[in-house]
């Protein structure tokens, strides 16, 4: 199994007997060997950490935000997206997001497996997760230059040999697919259905 995080909707913050409640808890996304930036924007609205609702764990080892104010955010993002091959993506992204059925209260973020495949304890990496949401300017720009394609190849920077066997600059310039690098921001993988479900608790 790959480790992932989860990405859920709630109603209320995780404690103790939190099942007496009245607890709801909705499925919208699962990554394989990552925390992407889209999630990490979800939890972007006033995010502070909080117990586990996967694992029975007395740290708190999770994250939870404002479900409002994270769409918003991650809205704001998208919208700074301007490739084409994007634009299907995140109109299915914020169309699920705003599905009456999908919204709470707050977005939890579970992690504990991402965790785990590294040394430093789980609540130490979640502190440090969420100290990366609270300052996530320098990923979005980060992840938003990941999006540009590659420098061209100038004239200037052929070759001896490609101007020996007659290489135009035309044959120099590669096909940039922007896709692997559209997806890795955590986009295409919305689902109610999780490997960790609470559709009956």
């Amino acid at each position: 199994m790959a480790n992932r995080s989860y990405l859920y909707s709630t109603n209320v913050i995780p404690g103790p007997n939190i099942k007496a409640s009245g607890r709801k808890i909705i499925g919208i996304a699962e990554w394989n060997y990552d925390i992407p930036i889209v999630f990490k924007l979800l939890l972007s609205g006033t995010p502070t950490i909080c117990l586990s609702s996967i694992w029975d764990n007395p740290e708190k080892i999770a994250l939870i935000g404002d479900y409002i104010t994270g769409v918003r955010n991650l809205e704001e993002f998208l919208s700074k997206i301007k490739l084409f091959p994007a634009q299907a993506l995140i109109a299915e992204a914020l169309d699920f997001l705003k599905k009456p059925e999908n919204q709470n209260k707050y977005f939890i973020l579970e992690c504990g497996e991402i965790f785990q495949m590294n040394n430093a304890t789980l609540q130490e990496q979640n502190i440090e997760l969420l100290s990366q949401i609270k300052n996530i300017k320098p990923e979005i720009d980060a992840a938003l230059k990941s999006l540009q394609p590659p420098k061209e190849v100038t004239p200037k920077s052929v070759g001896f040999f490609a101007k020996l066997f007659n290489r135009s600059h035309e044959s120099e310039k590669s096909t940039h697919d922007p896709m692997p690098s559209i997806r890795a921001l955590g986009l295409g993988n919305w689902s109610n259905i999780l490997y960790f479900d609470f559709s009956d608790a």
